[in-house]
């Protein structure tokens, strides 16, 4: 990771379908903007946490920055990702 990347948590499950089209956003969103997207994507499965599957198991996908704790939450199209992710 260079300096220039933040991290974003991408809170998840194994066998979630919204989450497939938010990784598959996620995707394209950096094919797209490959010249900006200064992102480094880590997927947290919420099962590894009890704490964290409380908090999300009702509302996942899930993006968080780590920077600032802004999260984007479902539903959300491929537009707000942009915006939320300064891409515009």
């Amino acid at each position: 990771m260079n300096d220039k990347e933040q991290k974003i948590f991408f809170y998840t499950t194994f066998g979630c379908h919204l989450c497939e089209k938010v990784e598959a956003m996620l995707i394209e969103v950096s094919h797209q903007f490959k010249d900006k997207f200064h992102y480094q994507i880590i997927a947290f499965d919420i099962i590894d946490d009890d704490k964290i599957f409380e908090q999300y198991r009702y509302s996942i996908p899930v993006l968080k920055k780590e920077k600032n704790d802004d999260e984007l939450g479902w539903p959300f199209n491929y537009q707000q990702l942009c915006d939320w992710l300064g891409l515009n």
